[in-house]
């Protein structure tokens, strides 16, 4: 028995229609993945199965949260995800993924192994910016990057209204732009 044989889905068995699967991704199954990018989560997904004469439709549903390092701190934080993603699957002489939404995979034995799957649109799911919510940083790293950074910045700066902080060189281009509507 391999170590991902539980998130196996026996297409070939199913009976035409709906099926549905639940698989609980925590600390374990992280760690049997074995990449870097997540490491520590708690996630519910749901994979719904549409069978039909000619494929199968699989519908991922993963909700809950995963440990990623703050961008700006680089303490741990808790990232909420909220993921919602297709794929097809038909029976073919080997194995296929072109990376479109359509896996080709052995008729024999006429399974697929989601792992992988569900590790990838989590990670997927994951804002390339994740941040701590305003004030809740590591107290000793942000007086360190406060240092560096200018603190008042205009009203209308969405970075600075986000992140409570500006960088200066910004204010530069921002003088620029300045500049040229006045001509």
């Amino acid at each position: 028995m391999g170590k991902f044989d539980a998130y196996n889905i026996p297409l070939k068995t199913l009976e035409l229609g709906k099926s549905e699967y639940e698989f609980h991704l925590d600390n374990a199954f992280f760690a049997l993945i074995g990449e870097e990018e997540i490491q520590k989560g708690d996630l519910k997904a749901i994979v719904t199965v549409e069978k039909n004469e000619k494929e199968s439709r699989l519908h991922f549903t993963i909700t809950g949260k995963v440990v990623v390092t703050c961008n700006r701190c680089l303490e741990e934080m808790d990232q909420p995800i909220s993921s919602s993603s297709s794929l097809i699957v038909r029976f073919g002489k080997e194995f296929k993924d072109d990376g479109d939404d359509v896996v080709v995979v052995p008729e024999d034995p006429g399974s697929i192994n989601v792992s992988w799957f569900l590790y990838e649109f989590t990670v997927l799911a994951i804002p390339v910016k994740h941040v701590h919510p305003y004030g809740l940083c590591n107290k000793e790293m942000s007086s360190k990057l406060s240092e560096h950074l200018v603190e008042d910045a205009p009203e209308d700066d969405a970075s600075y209204q986000e992140d409570g902080m500006s960088d200066p060189r910004w204010n530069a281009l921002k003088n620029l732009r300045n500049e040229d509507s006045m001509d």
